[in-house]
């Protein structure tokens, strides 16, 4: 056999096995929407996805979250109203309103049921916030949101930190 038809066969072969899907027989979905099949059948979710009822990546985490929201604190005297909003990367929110103080929005990652909010500064001007939170249900069935956080003042002539404990309750 010549070399370049040996080429020529371990390329086509290695092309079929590449091409063939990763799951076995009927045990996969027609699609898994935004995941892959698994060769056990099961769909495995791309980032900011999770399983619809019949299993399929259909469900971006992100919109579990969005909604208003009455935030009662113990930072922040009395409740004050607060918007959660889907972000263009599927695997974050914005939060508007924030600690009552914030103008522009700060941004958390969201996976499953919990919030994560890394250290970010919103509205450049010295302050930066971070921490997490979980979501739950409550028994009227609203979203709940309990969320820990600190926000530091940086001001190298007057720094501060706050921690604050938060209950945002879907309006």
């Amino acid at each position: 056999m010549s070399k370049k038809l040996f080429f020529f066969s371990a390329l086509l072969f290695g092309m079929t096995v590449a091409l063939v899907p990763a799951c076995n027989g009927d045990k996969c979905p027609e699609t898994c929407g935004f995941g892959i099949c698994l060769e056990d059948g099961a769909c495995d979710c791309d980032p900011g996805y999770e399983y619809d009822t019949d299993g399929i990546c259909n469900v971006l985490i992100q919109s579990k979250f969005a909604g208003i929201y009455t935030a009662s604190e113990n930072c922040v005297t009395g409740p004050y109203l607060v918007e959660i909003v889907t972000n263009a990367d599927v695997t974050k929110v914005g939060i508007k309103s924030f600690w009552k103080l914030f103008q522009n929005q700060v941004i958390a990652t969201v996976d499953g049921t919990t919030l994560t909010i890394a250290r970010q500064e919103p509205d450049n001007d010295n302050f930066f916030v971070e921490g997490s939170g979980t979501l739950s249900t409550n028994a009227s069935g609203k979203k709940v949101i309990s969320l820990n956080y600190t926000v530091k003042d940086e001001d190298p002539m007057d720094p501060s930190t706050t921690t604050c404990a938060t209950t945002y309750t879907e309006n």
